[in-house]
C-alpha cells in the first residue's frame, strides 16, 4: 500500500485470538463428563474422546439454536450421548453423518439418552460453560500488531482511527477484552458486535469516515482484517475496503470461490499486516 491506512478494522475470534482452541477445551470438558472419569477410556465403537470432540462441534450443526453461538448445551451433551451410546439408526447407520443426524433427531423428538438422566446433561453442559471462562490466548502474532495499533493511532489521532468488528457473544468476548486489555481504549477506538454483512460493513464505514478529519469522509482509506473469505473478506471487498486475510485454525486456509472473496493480501502472522500497512 502507498500509504497509511486512516482506518483498520480487526477481527476478534480467531483473528486476534484463538477462540477455536477455547471451544475445543470446552467440548474435550463435555465428553469427559459424558464418558466418566477417565477421559482416555475407549467408546464403546472404539473412538477415543480426543476425535469425540470433533463430533461434537457436527452435532452442534445440527441442533436448533438457542439465539447465542449455538446450540443449547444440555440437548448437545444429550445429543452426544446418543451419538456415543453405540446404537445406530436408519439404513446407513455405519456412516457418520447418519449417526449425526440420527442422533440431533433422537434430541429434537426429546427423548432422553439411555442410562442418562437430566442431572448428567445439566453436569456436562456446565464442564462447557467453565472451560469456555477461560481468556482465549493471542494468537502469533497479535500482540505485535496491537501494539503497532496504538503507536499508528497514537502519531495522528485525528486522522486514524481502529475499530473492533466482532460477531461473538458480548459474554464470552467481555473475557477476552478483559484479558488482553481491549476494552480500555488502548488499541481500539470502537468495538462493533454485530452480525457482519454488507449493510453492517457500510454502516461502521460510514461511522468512521464521520470520525477521521478529512475533507471527503467518503475517501477514507479502511483496511479490513480477518480469518474468513465469507465473513470477512466478502462483505469488506462490497464496501470498497482493503482487505487482509490471515487464515485460522477454524477455517483452515480457505480457497476464494469467487472474486467477491479474493483478498487483497494473505497473511502468514498478523504482525506481516505491519509491514503491509507501514504501521
Amino acid at each position: 500500500m502507498p500509504d497509511s491506512p486512516h482506518a483498520l478494522v480487526l477481527d476478534a475470534d480467531n483473528t486476534l485470538w484463538d477462540t477455536n482452541a477455547t471451544f475445543r477445551r470446552a467440548r474435550s470438558a463435555m465428553i469427559q463428563v459424558l464418558q466418566g472419569a477417565d477421559g482416555e477410556e475407549a467408546r464403546p465403537d472404539g473412538e477415543k474422546r480426543l476425535e469425540t470432540t470433533d463430533v461434537l462441534y457436527r452435532l452442534s450443526q445440527h441442533l436448533p439454536s438457542s439465539g447465542g453461538e449455538g446450540p443449547d448445551l444440555e440437548q448437545l451433551a444429550r445429543a452426544a450421548a446418543f451419538y456415543m451410546s453405540g446404537l445406530r439408526g436408519g439404513p446407513e447407520a455405519g456412516i457418520q453423518t447418519s449417526r449425526l443426524r440420527w442422533a440431533s433427531e433422537q434430541v429434537r423428538a426429546g427423548r432422553q439418552p439411555p442410562g442418562c438422566d437430566r442431572s448428567w446433561a445439566r453436569k456436562a453442559a456446565e464442564a462447557f460453560r467453565s472451560a469456555l471462562s477461560a481468556p482465549p490466548p493471542l494468537l502469533d502474532g497479535a500482540a505485535s500488531l496491537l501494539r503497532g495499533v496504538r503507536a499508528w493511532r497514537t502519531a495522528r489521532p485525528d486522522r486514524r482511527t481502529s475499530v473492533l468488528f466482532s460477531e461473538g457473544a458480548p459474554d464470552r468476548l467481555e473475557v477476552a477484552f478483559d484479558a488482553h486489555g481491549i476494552g480500555g481504549g488502548q488499541y481500539f477506538d470502537d468495538i462493533v458486535l454485530r452480525e457482519k454483512t454488507p449493510d453492517t460493513f457500510r454502516d461502521v464505514c460510514h461511522a468512521i469516515g464521520n470520525a477521521v478529519d478529512l475533507s471527503e469522509p467518503q475517501a477514507a482509506e479502511i483496511v479490513v482484517i480477518g480469518d474468513s473469505l465469507q465473513r470477512d473478506i466478502r462483505p469488506a471487498n462490497a464496501t470498497g475496503c482493503t482487505t487482509l486475510y490471515c487464515p485460522g485454525d477454524l477455517w483452515g486456509r480457505e480457497t476464494p470461490e469467487a472474486a467477491s472473496e479474493q483478498p487483497d493480501y494473505t497473511l502468514g502472522t498478523l504482525d506481516e499486516a505491519l509491514r503491509i500497512l507501514d504501521l
